[in-house]
């Protein structure tokens, strides 16, 4: 069999994964159906590539050249395709962004003003992670912002490239009425016996984040709601529930609050299909949302307030 570049992908998102069922979840695949591609290739080299272990699966002595070679071709093809892409670009008359939060859409529509005048911006406010991956792996979006925990991080789509935009902390938001509202900071431990609510179930890991870092703090925490922003803060206002935030939120009846210590960070991502002419722009794109998020910080009382305290930590 002769190996392909399609090959070398898969072998190097099953190493980078560092398990079949991850690997098969990243590339839109099954779990039966990768083994069963990863032994064609095995096949048609001649040797195991990987050996399953506890943890996952581990490169062979093969395996590792293999990933290896995989890693420097497969890095000379896409940056032979990006080069094509660019060289041969024309400007686009229409640039379509998946947003989530306001001040990045605007961030991010001014960063496109900037860098592409004459096109027209198209918006797109599909409210689940995933389904703004999979629209920007498809090309249905030209750009999305996303986020996700730090130390939980998204295996994203091979297709998809991404830059840093910035990282935040996360803060708790709780009724005005709570008794640790008069409190400037609140340890993750003093919620132990509280309500969670999260975000509807995505692929952020943020059920996986809560569970550990409050497993950190001594409890297990009581998640009871997964409501999407306009339902959970009714509940949070009625002191039925707390959730993590981010700390640009503002909302009647409920504060924000910064956890001792910053247990929980977000980090925000800007993402291009690897093909797209706009991949050679996401970092300049990138600092216009990062600094329209930087204003917003600015006007947060609270978030300003907790900067101060932890300059130079």
């Amino acid at each position: 069999m002769e190996i392909e570049a399609r090959h070398l992908r898969l072998v190097k998102s099953i190493a980078d994964a560092g398990s079949i069922t991850s690997a098969a979840t990243a590339l839109g695949s099954t779990q039966p159906a990768l083994t069963r591609q990863l032994r064609r290739v095995e096949e048609g080299l001649g040797g195991e590539l990987f050996v399953r272990s506890r943890d996952g699966v581990e490169p062979t002595t093969l395996g590792r050249l293999v990933v290896g070679r995989a890693n420097a071709v497969l890095s000379v093809l896409d940056s032979l395709q990006t080069d094509v892409a660019t060289a041969t670009a024309t400007a686009p008359a229409q640039v379509r962004i998946g947003v989530r939060y306001g001040q990045a859409m605007l961030g991010l529509m001014n960063g496109l003003r900037a860098t592409v005048p004459n096109a027209e911006i198209v918006t797109n406010s599909e409210s689940r992670i995933g389904g703004l991956i999979d629209l920007v792996a498809g090309n249905r979006l030209d750009v999305a912002v996303i986020h996700e925990f730090v130390g939980y991080e998204i295996p994203l789509d091979p297709r998809i490239l991404s830059t840093e935009i910035c990282s935040q902390p996360a803060f708790v938001l709780i009724p005005e009425t709570h008794p640790l509202a008069a409190r400037t900071e609140v340890a993750l431990a003093d919620l132990a016996d509280e309500n969670w609510l999260l975000s509807p179930l995505d692929v952020d890991r943020e059920t996986e984040c809560m569970t550990q870092v409050c497993a950190d703090a001594g409890f297990t925490p009581k998640i009871v709601h997964y409501l999407s922003d306009g339902l959970g803060v009714e509940l949070i206002r009625a002191g039925e529930a707390i959730a993590p935030s981010v700390p640009t939120n503002r909302c009647s009846g409920a504060v924000l609050k910064p956890l001792v210590d910053s247990p929980i960070r977000v980090r925000q991502l800007l993402i291009a299909e690897r093909h797209n002419p706009l991949v050679t722009s996401l970092d300049k794109l990138a600092r216009f949302v990062g600094d329209a998020l930087a204003d917003a910080l600015s006007n947060q009382p609270i978030y300003t307030a907790w900067a101060e305290r932890h300059e130079g930590d």
